[in-house]
């Protein structure tokens, strides 16, 4: 193929995902800070469950548990009530800045939210040709491919009934099935509130704040791409043949064969010529930089909390 054949529509967007692709890959300060959430996330959230389990159970001993299943066993409903939940609500009484006493409450739901879902299994729903950026992309949810997107994500995570087979089985239900705890009561779990001293709501309260970074980091993440991918796509419309695109991503770094397309803005474009779009692709940080960022990680005194 001579490498002076003229780009398309169809041609520039191959050669955008190839891009797109590299950037997806690399060790970024947004993919490890987003990685990293991650694993902060898997390395606590078992330890914190424990911690929640532990409180309840004193509030609600084991004893307590079975003498209420006997009496359910005996009179059916009207000897009360168990339920498997998996969200709870902790409070702690405190001293306000005015020196005048008052309460903090926290609601934990160790289930599989929707937004949580997207970011934690990434990988395994592009691996399906399912976008977990979908909600990002259309944030007013009224582009039409939003639901559709959005609805097949739903399906293959459990979230509507389907009737595709699915390898990882239901997803939601199996996360949701892993951390549900006997209480006695009803399905509304705001009924049940836990009463904690200060130190332990501290630390209960950190699932939240993790969970929360994993699913703020997934979307820093994207935003990051699709900062990069702004340009590179504004650019690309201003390249007429393969050798401007080849001349860029030689200067990314990136290779770019010939065969990715062997098939069938408010600023001014001449900003976007190989040379000078590799220069504003680049980034001001350093990108392969974990241990600065683990460092910060490990400065924390969660682990000494928990354990």
């Amino acid at each position: 193929m001579n490498n002076k054949i003229k780009l398309n529509d169809a041609k520039r967007n191959a050669i955008a995902n190839v891009i797109e692709q590299h950037y997806r890959n690399s060790n970024t300060r947004p993919k490890v800070d987003w990685q990293l959430s991650i694993n902060h996330f898997n390395d606590h959230k078992e330890k914190i469950h424990s911690l929640a389990y532990k409180v309840i159970r004193q509030h609600q001993p084991q004893e307590d548990i079975d003498t209420v299943k006997s009496m359910i066993s005996k009179y059916g409903d009207n000897g009360g009530r168990i339920y498997n939940d998996k969200c709870f609500n902790f409070e702690t009484d405190y001293i306000d800045d005015g020196g005048k006493p008052d309460t903090k409450e926290i609601h934990l739901d160790f289930g599989l939210s929707y937004d949580l879902a997207c970011s934690y299994f990434d990988s395994e729903l592009r691996e399906k040709n399912l976008d977990p950026d979908n909600q990002h992309k259309y944030k007013d949810n009224k582009n039409p491919k939003y639901h559709t997107m959005n609805d097949n994500i739903k399906k293959y995570l459990g979230y509507l009934s389907s009737n595709d087979n699915n390898e990882m089985g239901n997803v939601k239900d199996n996360w949701n099935n892993k951390y549900n705890i006997e209480v006695i009561g009803s399905s509304y779990c705001g009924s049940r509130q836990f009463q904690v001293d200060n130190e332990t709501f501290e630390v209960l309260n950190q699932f939240n704040i993790l969970k929360q970074k994993v699913i703020d980091s997934h979307e820093r993440f994207y935003d990051y791409i699709k900062s990069k991918m702004d340009k590179v796509r504004l650019g690309l419309k201003s390249y007429r043949t393969f050798d401007q695109a080849k001349e860029l991503c030689d200067k990314l770094g990136i290779t770019l064969n010939e065969s990715v397309i062997d098939t069938g803005s408010s600023m001014a474009l001449s900003i976007y010529s190989p040379e000078n779009l590799a220069e504003l692709l680049k980034d001001n940080d350093a990108e392969n930089n974990k241990a600065d960022i683990i460092a910060q990680f490990k400065s924390g005194k969660l682990n000494q909390a928990i354990n």
